[in-house]
């Protein structure tokens, strides 16, 4: 069984000298003002790359977390929800085992927001009920990348999952299924004018692929939304 990385973070219960669960905190939570649209527009992207939610108090949370070599990327993505967060600075896990050469160094770095009614609909767009459990599973649906998905949120979406690869791009979709897949690339090709295809990964998963003149256009959309430090997932045209 794979041991459980240690989180490099003091949990703390209280903030500012108030208990996270206070009501200081709660009025706090309730003057914020609703998620910009640009916010939204980069969990749609992330959530569809490698972030997750979790339901706490019947309302959704975002959990980012990235490996150790894309911590600008990281902290970029805290810099912009860090109004939705109780932590303030992102947390640090831990290398326990595996890898001998980086035993005890930092893994990943993550944070998290904490629980709102504004991030509701974000759930209700990526999860649903189990059928054969009580627990609930991130799905695609038809109509996803068709009508919340933007130029902004594939950028994101691009800078967590996407490699170049010569002169094409890949899109590490492996978390999907072979239908999931196919739902998300006709959808790219319909919205964007791509021509995308699904490939088999390691003979048992499913990746998106973009052919060179995709990854040209591609590149077109999302480089004005590319941070520096992930320059290198864009082609040199």
């Amino acid at each position: 069984m794979k041991r459980t990385l240690n989180l490099n973070k003091e949990i703390r219960n209280t903030r500012d000298g108030f208990h996270l669960n206070s009501k200081y905190w709660q009025e706090h939570k309730k003057k914020l003002p609703p998620l910009p649209a640009e916010l939204f527009q980069i969990a749609v992207g992330m959530i569809l790359s490698d972030a997750c939610m979790y339901k706490v108090s019947n309302h959704a949370l975002i959990k980012f977390e990235q490996g150790y070599l894309q911590e600008e990327f990281l902290f970029h993505l805290f810099s912009l929800f860090k109004e939705y967060c109780f932590m303030i600075e992102p947390g640090k896990r831990i290398q326990q085992n595996g890898d001998i050469f980086r035993k005890g160094l930092i893994k990943s770095f993550w944070f998290k927001t904490f629980s709102h009614v504004y991030f509701d609909s974000l759930w209700d767009l990526f999860y649903k009920s189990c059928s054969t459990s009580k627990s609930t599973i991130k799905s695609i649906n038809k109509g996803l990348i068709s009508n919340y998905l933007t130029e902004r949120g594939l950028a994101y979406w691009i800078m967590g999952d996407g490699s170049l690869n010569k002169k094409s791009m890949i899109l590490h979709t492996q978390s999907y299924s072979e239908e999931e897949n196919l739902i998300l690339s006709k959808e790219l090709n319909e919205k964007f004018e791509f021509k995308t295809k699904i490939v088999p990964h390691k003979q048992k998963y499913w990746v998106i692929v973009f052919n060179s003149e995709d990854t040209v256009l591609l590149s077109k959309l999302i480089k004005p939304y590319i941070i520096a430090s992930m320059s290198y997932k864009l082609p040199i045209c």
